[in-house]
């Protein structure tokens, strides 16, 4: 979290100068007298003592200690006044240095974009993850696999150093009991290890505003986390779940006006296709960006609050990233939001 300007004040508070200055006044001046005045008494009875005569102390404390404490009390007073004025002035050059050395690192490392790893099978992960690693590289970012399995703790050191999220697609489902909804015969059953990473990635995605984009079953655990509900199994003649294989299963049609029409600048996408469930209920902070035309299915979603970019599709752009300039266009808008949210914190960080 970004130190905020009381956190780290540039100048001590100014009301703290007099007190400071008076405070060492008074102490160095009583303390100037008492030595003044031991001073005098010793000077005086040796004087008197030498002379003959009885010692009039009224001498010491008048003549001696305080014209010496007088001359300390000014001296220092004067003293401590232009010391403080100058520290109060003075720029605070490690202030400066850190809050720049840190704008500097976001400015110059790459987007560092966490993915969970897809499934709890070592087989599956292995074959899914390199295809969203990759389209994470060509759009400019560096990507971060979350292994599953790890301690809460240990998963959060990941990804508090993370700038983006994607939430890649799985096996698994949602298990219904998220959404307070019975099990349908043809739901899978749920990755426990894959719902706590999840979980702990969009507490921080949201709690930092870092920017998230969901595939496939990352639009689902997403809609579930924001309070909304799944279709279980779609009941369709459009081929939702043509798998892999098949390179462009349906189309979908883009909400004219939200940010994935904005993204891809097509009312009208060719899409793959591998699932069979959807999102039912949209959960809240989310708005419909897509449907698949034929059947009315949900085939995306996006955040509805303008300073934070999430958006979900239900297809797999990953997949499709060499051939199909929309499907670049997903992951590139996914890395620029990133770095415009990094700006803003090293903008911020050198205000500090």
């Amino acid at each position: 979290m970004m130190p905020s300007a009381s956190e780290n004040p540039r100048r001590p508070r100014w009301f703290f100068i007099p007190v400071r200055v008076l405070v060492v006044t008074f102490v160095l001046t009583l303390l100037s007298f008492a030595l003044g005045l031991l001073l005098g008494i010793m000077g005086t009875a040796l004087a008197a003592g030498v002379r003959g005569l009885h010692p009039n102390m009224t001498h010491a404390y008048r003549h001696v200690a305080l014209p010496i404490a007088a001359s300390v009390g000014a001296i220092t007073l004067i003293t401590m006044t232009v010391v403080e004025l100058r520290h109060y002035r003075r720029p605070r050059p490690w202030l400066r240095s850190s809050s720049t050395a840190e704008a500097a690192r976001y400015n110059h490392l790459m987007v560092r974009v966490a993915i969970p790893v897809p499934h709890s099978e070592a087989e599956y992960a292995g074959r899914a993850l390199p295809q969203y690693e990759e389209a994470v590289r060509q759009a400019g970012g560096e990507p971060v696999p979350i292994p599953l399995g790890l301690p809460p703790a240990e998963v959060m050191k990941l990804i508090e150093r993370c700038d983006a999220v994607v939430l890649p697609g799985s096996k698994a489902d949602v298990d219904p009991a998220k959404y307070d909804a019975p099990r349908n015969a043809k739901t899978a059953h749920a990755d426990a290890g894959r719902d706590m990473v999840d979980e702990l990635l969009l507490q921080d995605a949201y709690n930092m505003h870092k920017p998230v984009l969901g595939i496939c079953y990352g639009l689902q655990i997403l809609n579930v986390y924001r309070s909304g509900t799944l279709l279980q199994h779609i009941a369709s003649a459009v081929n939702h779940e043509a798998g892999r294989k098949v390179p462009v299963a349906h189309k979908v049609e883009i909400v004219p006006g939200s940010k994935l029409a904005e993204i891809v600048s097509a009312a009208v996408m060719p899409v793959n296709s591998s699932h069979h469930q959807s999102a039912e209920v949209v959960g809240d902070g989310l708005r419909i960006a897509a449907r698949s035309p034929e059947d009315g299915i949900i085939e995306a979603l996006e955040g509805t609050a303008p300073d934070h970019f999430v958006l979900a599709v239900q297809w797999h752009p990953e997949r499709s990233v060499e051939d199909d300039a929309c499907s670049r266009k997903i992951f590139a808008a996914l890395i620029e939001a990133a770095k415009t949210r990094r700006e803003k914190l090293a903008g911020e960080f050198e205000s500090v």
